[in-house]
């Protein structure tokens, strides 16, 4: 006979209980974390062009899926693991977002930089710039 502790609801006990997972699951996830962690590592050496960034956030996006969904048990909360992934959704249209935004600026070169700014107006000629106190030139108030 099982013996519940005072205070504990049974209806609720057997509301939250989960499967249990295996370690050979646990196992697999690990070895798929580590050829992952090989991939990144490997890709990092690899230069993608301007795809660089958008293949590491795909193998992370991956790790952290596989970390959510097993050791978090999110792939047993139906609704948790929904809002986990609308969450990497929504991550995922932002960052394409801002990369639309940054492949339309002009890149920033040492031959087409302008001239930067020596005088402004209203500095006096030759003078040393004396910082502003606030007061009128001249008068008193």
């Amino acid at each position: 006979m099982e013996h519940i502790a005072v205070g504990e609801d049974i209806g609720a006990t057997a509301a939250h209980s989960h499967p249990i997972t295996g370690p050979r699951t646990y196992a697999l996830v690990l070895v798929v974390l580590l050829v992952l962690t090989t991939v990144t590592v490997t890709a990092a050496g690899i230069n993608f062009g301007p795809y660089n960034t958008v293949i590491a956030l795909v193998i992370a996006s991956l790790k952290a899926s596989l970390v959510a969904l097993f050791f978090m048990n999110l792939r047993h909360d139906k609704l948790s693991a929904v809002i986990f992934v609308s969450g990497l959704l929504f991550l995922a249209v932002f960052l394409i977002f801002t990369l639309f935004d940054i492949n339309t600026r002009t890149p920033l070169f040492p031959d087409n930089l302008k001239e930067p700014v020596k005088e402004f107006p209203g500095a006096p000629l030759n003078k040393p710039i004396q910082p502003s106190t606030g007061s009128s030139p001249g008068g008193s108030s």
